[in-house]
């Protein structure tokens, strides 16, 4: 037997009904406790806070001075005649100074021969105490960590791996550093593949130009002042020669120039130690060999222009 869809349809309804219910109720409480609790018009109360400067004390007189003697009929004491009291200020209070509590080097100001004045470490205003001052002892690597299983697991691992490395190689392991590539002559007519020299029908036959690998002369800026000097005396030895012509050629040139010329910035400017050890001098090493064989392919392409 089934039931009509009205039947099916009512749960839902209520549900609907009591969510939207509960909703609107929320909404409601939500906007009731966003409201101001004033009522409109209602001035708003401010808090004034006033600096009122402490008086000084005013110095008492001497206890013999203020102890008054014996008094006789006439209005005098035993001492002398009677001494009119000094005129009190009309705010009533002593008139205040200014204390300097702390001297030119943030000390507190005490006055002469009450204490040394010695600067003590931690006690200086201007010289906090250390928060970790930690001084390792000789129980410093029987420590276990405190954290979780993984941490115990890879401190132990980390143990372990130092006791065999020191087995095996000692107490002054010296850890392993790349280094720079050999310098190799380079003979274009011995290359294993021809083909990745490049050829004038790609327009990188410059790679097979017989040009010795070597480092670059320094990377202080000399390496590149020295091609832009070469460039330049190129350039006047052949100004018949047609500037496309001259750029087309001098193109893979001026780009080995400006890696050269990111590896002299970044060597000023003072790259990653890592970095500036193993990668820049390989880099300046490529783009200085670069340019050479592009500069050496060129002035042999432009003899027939030659002024």
């Amino acid at each position: 037997m089934h039931e009509s869809p009205a039947r099916q349809l009512l749960p839902h309804a209520v549900a609907a009904v009591l969510t939207a219910a509960l909703l609107a109720l929320g909404a409601w409480l939500l906007l009731w406790s966003a409201r101001p609790r004033l009522e409109p018009g209602a001035p708003l109360e401010r808090l004034q806070l006033r600096l009122v400067p402490r008086a000084v004390l005013p110095s008492l007189p001497p206890q013999d001075a203020a102890r008054p003697g014996p008094q006789s009929a006439a209005g005098t004491t035993a001492t002398g005649p009677r001494q009119p009291a000094a005129p009190v200020p009309a705010s009533g209070a002593a008139p205040a100074r200014h204390i300097d509590l702390y001297d030119a080097d943030g000390r507190i100001r005490l006055p002469e021969g009450t204490v040394a004045r010695v600067p003590v470490p931690g006690q200086d205003p201007l010289q906090p105490p250390n928060p970790v001052d930690y001084r390792g002892t000789r129980f410093g690597d029987d420590w276990i960590s405190d954290g979780d299983i993984a941490d115990v697991a890879g401190q132990a691992i980390a143990r372990a791996q130092g006791k065999i490395a020191r087995a095996l190689l000692g107490k002054e392991i010296q850890h392993a550093q790349a280094r720079r590539p050999p310098q190799v002559a380079f003979n274009p007519a011995r290359h294993e593949r021809p083909a990745d020299l490049g050829s004038e029908a790609t327009g990188d036959a410059w790679r097979a130009a017989p040009i010795s690998a070597e480092p670059a002369p320094g990377l202080d800026g000399s390496a590149s002042r020295s091609l832009r000097e070469q460039v330049a005396q190129l350039e006047r030895e052949h100004p018949r020669c047609p500037r496309e012509r001259m750029e087309k050629l001098l193109e893979p040139l001026r780009e080995a120039l400006a890696r050269l010329q990111a590896v002299e910035h970044a060597m000023a400017r003072g790259a990653d130690p890592v970095r500036a050890q193993h990668q820049l001098p390989s880099t300046a090493d490529s783009a200085w060999d670069q340019g050479r064989r592009a500069l050496w392919h060129a002035r042999r392409q432009l003899q027939d222009c030659r002024g």
